[in-house]
C-alpha cells in the first residue's frame, strides 16, 4: 500500500432520513457505476469504495457521499493489512454449492482430513481510520439561545443562569458530531445552582464577617485558597460525568492532592523562579486534566512532555519581549508606531493557542485510538482578528457568531484516528460500564457553574 494514501470506507449504513432509492441514485453518480451495481456494493456491509487517494481528494469524496446519504469515513491502511473488496459479494448460490467428493471407484484414496485453520497473523496491524469531527450549529441558532439566556438571567437575578449553562452546553455538545453521532450533555441545572449557591453564600458570609471584623479577611482568604483544589476536582468530575457519547459517559478520577500540586504548589514555585517554571506548570495542569479523564472504563493517556510546552511558550515569550523592546524604541521616535503592538499581541495569542492546542490533542490517546489536530497559526489569527473586530463594532452582539466560528474552526481541524474497529471498542465499553454500574453522584456532586 502506498504511504500516505487514503481510502473512503462505507460503514455499511445509510444516514438517517435518507431514502434508499435516492441514495443509490446519487451514490451511483459519484462512484461512476450503475444503480444496480451500487445496490450490490452498498448492501449493508463495510466496504472500501475508493483507495489510493490523496487526503484532499479523499475528504472531498467523503463529503459528497455523506451528502448523498452514506455513512463513510477516511481510512489509512497500514502495511501488512488487507483491504475489504470493493466489488459485490459472492452470490449465495455459489457460496452454498456443494463441493465434489472424491470417487473411490476411480482409484482415489480415502479423503484427507480438512486442513487445520491458519492461526491469525499477529504481526498484521489493524486498519487505521481517520474520522473527522463536524460541527453543525450556526450563529443565528445560537444567537436565539444566547439572548434568551441573558434576558432570563437578568430577570431572575441570576437564578436562571444555571439553566442557561445547560442550554448552552447542550447546544454545542449536540452539534458536535463524530462518526455521525453527536455528544450529549446531561447536567442537572439544580446541581449547578446548588454549587453556585454554596460558593456564593460562602463569599457573601465571608464579606459580611470581614465588614464587622476586618482581621478575619486573611483567615477567610486562606480557607478559600485551601478549598479551591477540592472545588476544582468536584467541578471537573461533574462536567465529565455529565458528558457522553453513544450513551457512554466520560469520567474524571483526579484527586484533591493532585489538584493542590497542579494549581497551588507548582504555580508557587513558578513565582519563586520569576516565571521560568511557568511552561512546566502549564504542562502539569494539562496532564492533570487529560491523564485523569476516561471514556467509560478506558482512561486517556497523555504523551506530551514538558519540553513541548517549553519550546512553544519560551518562543512566544522571547518574541513578546523582543517585540515590546522594538516598539518601545520606535515609539520614542514616532509615537503612533505604538499601535503596532495590537497585531503583535494577536499573533502571539494565535501562535500560543494553536501550538499548545495541537500538542494537547495530538498527545491525547484513548486505548489504541488517538486525536489529531491540524490547526494553523495564520488561519486562526484571521479568525481571532475578525471575531474581535466584528464583536467590538456590534457592541458585543456578534458574540454568538464569533463563538460558533471559533468552535467550528477547532472542530474542522480535529479528527479521531481510530486503530481497529471503533464500533467494537464502543460496544466493549458499553458492556463494561453496564456490568460495573454507574457509581456517579453523591451529596457533594455539584458544579462551580463556570
Amino acid at each position: 500500500m502506498i504511504a500516505n494514501r487514503y481510502q473512503v470506507i462505507y460503514q455499511g449504513e445509510f444516514r438517517e432520513g435518507f431514502e434508499r432509492g435516492a441514495v443509490l441514485k446519487q451514490a451511483a453518480k459519484i462512484l461512476s457505476i450503475s444503480e444496480d451495481q451500487a445496490g450490490k456494493v452498498l448492501n449493508g456491509r463495510r466496504v472500501v469504495l475508493r483507495k489510493g487517494l490523496d487526503e484532499a481528494s479523499a475528504r472531498e469524496q467523503c463529503i459528497r457521499l455523506k451528502k448523498a446519504g452514506l455513512k463513510v469515513a477516511l481510512g489509512v491502511p497500514q502495511p501488512g493489512t488487507a483491504t475489504p473488496p470493493a466489488g459485490p459479494p459472492m452470490p449465495r448460490a455459489a457460496a452454498a454449492a456443494p463441493q465434489p467428493r472424491p470417487n473411490p471407484a476411480a482409484g482415489a484414496g480415502p479423503s484427507a482430513p480438512p486442513p487445520s485453520p491458519r492461526p491469525p497473523d499477529k504481526s498484521a496491524r489493524p486498519v487505521t481510520t481517520r474520522v473527522p469531527f463536524e460541527f453543525t450549529g450556526t450563529g443565528s441558532e445560537y444567537f436565539r439561545i444566547w439572548i434568551v439566556n441573558i434576558l432570563l438571567s437578568i430577570v431572575t437575578l441570576g437564578v436562571y443562569s444555571a439553566w442557561a449553562k445547560v442550554r448552552r452546553k447542550q447546544y454545542f455538545y449536540g452539534n458536535t458530531v463524530v462518526v455521525d453521532t453527536a455528544f450529549d450533555y446531561l447536567g442537572d441545572p439544580l446541581k449547578i445552582l446548588k454549587g453556585r449557591l454554596i460558593v456564593g453564600g460562602a463569599i457573601v458570609a465571608a464579606g459580611a464577617a470581614t465588614f464587622f471584623f476586618p482581621l478575619l479577611q486573611f483567615a477567610f482568604t486562606l480557607v478559600l485558597a485551601a478549598l479551591s483544589p477540592w472545588l476544582i476536582v468536584r467541578s471537573l468530575m461533574f462536567n465529565a460525568r455529565n458528558s457522553a457519547w453513544r450513551n457512554i459517559r466520560f469520567g474524571f478520577t483526579g484527586t484533591t492532592w493532585e489538584a493542590v500540586k497542579a494549581y497551588a504548589l507548582w504555580p508557587a514555585l513558578a513565582l519563586v523562579t520569576l516565571g521560568l517554571l511557568s511552561p512546566y506548570v502549564y504542562y502539569r495542569q494539562k496532564k492533570f486534566l487529560v491523564a485523569n479523564s476516561s471514556y467509560g472504563r478506558t482512561p486517556f493517556e497523555f504523551a506530551a512532555t514538558w519540553r513541548d510546552y517549553y519550546r512553544i511558550l519560551m518562543i512566544a515569550s522571547l518574541a513578546g519581549v523582543l517585540g515590546v523592546a522594538v516598539l518601545a524604541g520606535a515609539a520614542l521616535v514616532y509615537a503612533p508606531l505604538a499601535v503596532l503592538a495590537v497585531p503583535i499581541y494577536f499573533y502571539l495569542y494565535a501562535y500560543t493557542a494553536v501550538k499548545t492546542g495541537n500538542v494537547l490533542y495530538n498527545s491525547s490517546r484513548l486505548g489504541r485510538h488517538r486525536l489529531e489536530s491540524t490547526m494553523q497559526v495564520g488561519s486562526y489569527l484571521m479568525l481571532v482578528f475578525t471575531n474581535t473586530l466584528a464583536t467590538a463594532l456590534t457592541c458585543g452582539f456578534f458574540h454568538p457568531w464569533a463563538k460558533v466560528r471559533a468552535v467550528r474552526y477547532r472542530t474542522d481541524h480535529l479528527a479521531l484516528v481510530a486503530s481497529g474497529d471503533l464500533d467494537a471498542f464502543v460496544a466493549d465499553e458499553q458492556k463494561s460500564v453496564g456490568a460495573v454500574g454507574d457509581a456517579s453522584g453523591d451529596f457533594f456532586d455539584f458544579d462551580l457553574g463556570i
